[in-house]
């Protein structure tokens, strides 16, 4: 086997010269040929054709391709390359290849890569992102400053910051906002309290549908547990019944869903009627 060429001189002997050579391609090799400055295309990132492609990861990486003698391109096997940046890894295609090193990818050129699957339990949970790069001396403070005028001119709570819904928020838009080559308008991310209060039916609606069908595989497979609380609100003086369920899905990781909270009035507050008023929650939700 002959080894190719990385100088464009010697590569266009070999490509004229030995038309039947067999070359060994390597993933340096492809990067420096994906990136090569010139008009001629000879090398380029085509698309996974596949009919059925359950990774996100295709959407940013497709295969490194040769232009044939008919100005086709013919695939390189046993690699995959990044759209924009051209990054190329070693990828085994007929469902032995692994997309983990593609969905771990830091494109210079576009936000990194989020593994969200499809599945109903992925878009309840919100997965990992990957490391984002530590902030500047003089970006940190910037932010710093503005986070405490706002507590200490809205009267805002030191723990604010603590907040798991806070966080996901700015996650979500620091995430959207490096998909844009341009400053986002604020006002495109803070909407009224009028569309605020009108999309919380629509969202609980779609994340009940959501819900439904993890509860009843797990219901099914038995193995979903459902846990009452009862609790009181002395300041307004108000007693509340919860219902909380847990299972272990097939990542092995505990899952939690609080599923509803109600007011509770009855006088009896044993396990029995706890239990009648679950039912009749559950009931009334469907």
């Amino acid at each position: 086997m002959t080894s190719i060429a990385l100088n464009s001189s010697n590569r266009k002997t070999a490509s004229s010269s030995m038309p039947n050579a067999t070359y060994q391609y390597s993933t340096a090799s492809i990067n420096i040929l994906l990136k090569r400055k010139d008009d001629s295309k000879e090398f380029i990132v085509i698309k996974n054709d596949k009919k059925k492609i359950s990774s996100i990861a295709w959407s940013r990486f497709g295969f490194p391709a040769k232009r044939l003698a008919d100005k086709s391109y013919k695939r390189i096997v046993g690699f995959a390359s990044c759209f924009e940046c051209k990054h190329t890894y070693s990828f085994q295609s007929g469902g032995s290849g692994s997309t983990k090193s593609l969905l771990n990818h830091k494109c210079k050129k576009r936000a990194p890569l989020v593994n969200r699957q499809a599945s109903p339990l992925n878009k309840i949970v919100k997965l990992e992102e990957a490391t984002a790069p530590k902030l500047a001396a003089i970006d940190y403070t910037e932010i710093h400053d503005d986070l405490t005028k706002w507590i200490c001119s809205s009267i805002r709570p030191f723990n604010i910051v603590t907040d798991p819904g806070f966080k996901n928020f700015l996650e979500t838009i620091v995430n959207i906002s490096q998909e844009y080559q341009a400053p986002i308008d604020i006002d495109d991310i803070l909407v009224s309290p009028a569309a605020l209060s009108n999309n919380i039916h629509k969202l609980a609606e779609y994340y009940r549908s959501l819900i439904r069908s993890v509860l009843t595989d797990q219901a099914e497979s038995g193995t979903l547990a459902i846990s009452p609380d009862l609790w009181t609100d002395k300041s307004r003086n108000v007693n509340y019944l919860s219902l909380t369920v847990y299972f272990v899905a097939t990542d092995f990781e505990l899952y939690t869903i609080d599923l509803c909270c109600t007011p509770y009035n009855e006088v009896d507050k044993t396990g029995e009627s706890v239990l009648q008023v679950s039912v009749l929650i559950k009931k009334k939700k469907r």
